[in-house]
């Protein structure tokens, strides 16, 4: 069955769901993502903040031709992504891009304005721990994955190597000190700031290099070895020893 098409365009499609949220109980209704920036494709779904209670929580629809995502937070945790390293990165300019809809007591105005005036400053020693940990806690993958491949297991080798290819670069994005409107660009984002040599085997563990199933899940062990070594100086004692034993069995394994 071929999808239903816009009937009206989005930003009417939003402003109406504005008005019913509001009446709802919401304190305040944005239009985020690329439907706010313009420069939305046929696929892009309409994505919704709001302020208020967490009874409205997330959720998906289907209205007038269009996908629909609706984010509910109360105010303070919309705030708090602005201090979370793992929500940083994409919540400072979906706010800064936001088009307000519903605003009766200005909250969502005052995220707008914390995002525009946010620095990486105050946040760089949290990002620097959290990405020491989160690379340290993807030794565990490299284990697996070598485990898997050395048993033959596929499946498990697949999905290891997914995990791999698909999650160091959010990470690396932090430490690199990224920020992007739309996770669609942030693989990109990662591999021009990274250079030739992750790019390349980023394309190949995503399976865009036209390599076998070996080949793919041996860049993504490569991938590990990429990011143990851009965040070496931010390990610690026991960070270091466990990201270090990793980085060999990714490199022996992906020979």
């Amino acid at each position: 069955m071929e999808p239903d098409s816009p009937t009206e365009p989005p930003r009417s499609v939003a402003r109406r769901i504005a008005d019913e949220l509001a009446g709802g109980g919401a304190l305040a209704v944005v239009l985020v993502g690329s439907h706010a920036r313009g420069d939305a494709g046929p696929e892009s779904d309409l994505d919704i903040f709001v302020v208020g209670p967490e009874a409205f929580s997330w959720r998906l629809e289907h209205r007038d031709g269009l996908l629909v995502s609706v984010s509910a937070r109360p105010f303070e945790k919309h705030r708090e992504a602005f201090v979370l390293p793992e929500k940083v990165c994409s919540a400072v300019p979906g706010w800064r891009g936001a088009l307000v809809l519903y605003d009766a007591d200005g909250l969502a105005a005052s995220l707008i304005e914390e995002a525009r005036t946010w620095t990486w400053g105050p946040l760089e020693r949290r990002c620097d721990e959290w990405v020491a940990e989160e690379v340290t806690g993807y030794a565990e993958e490299v284990h697996k994955l070598a485990a898997a491949l050395r048993n033959g297991n596929r499946s498990t080798a697949a999905v290891q190597r997914s995990l791999l290819a698909v999650h160091l670069a959010p990470i690396l994005a932090v430490n690199r000190r990224i920020l992007y409107g739309s996770e669609n660009r942030l693989w990109d984002l990662v591999a021009g700031a990274m250079g030739e040599g992750w790019s390349r085997t980023q394309s190949a563990a995503l399976g865009l290099g036209g390599g076998n199933f070996e080949q793919t899940c041996a860049a993504a062990l490569r991938l590990y070895v990429f990011a143990a070594e851009e965040v070496a100086p931010l390990l610690d004692g026991r960070q270091g020893k466990v990201v270090e034993r990793a980085r060999g069995l990714a490199q022996s394994a992906s020979l």
